[in-house]
């Protein structure tokens, strides 16, 4: 089985009400950490490294 074959059963596993898109880069995520971020912040992992820093986060979204 190759890469391609495993990712494609992979997908096909994961159920779709789960995923969320980040409104930056229309990705979608299903994992844990980036559906905290999204919940949170409206971004991804990545895109809210790139965007905001601790003091914005701190101060925009109440989170300590």
């Amino acid at each position: 089985m190759n890469y391609k074959d495993k990712l494609k059963k992979m997908r096909a596993s994961i159920p779709l009400t789960d995923e969320v898109e980040c409104k930056e880069c229309k990705k979608k995520f299903y994992d844990e950490y980036n559906l905290i971020c999204l919940a949170t912040l409206d971004y991804c992992i990545l895109c809210a490294n790139r965007k905001l820093d601790k003091e914005t986060i701190e101060r925009k979204y109440n989170v300590r």
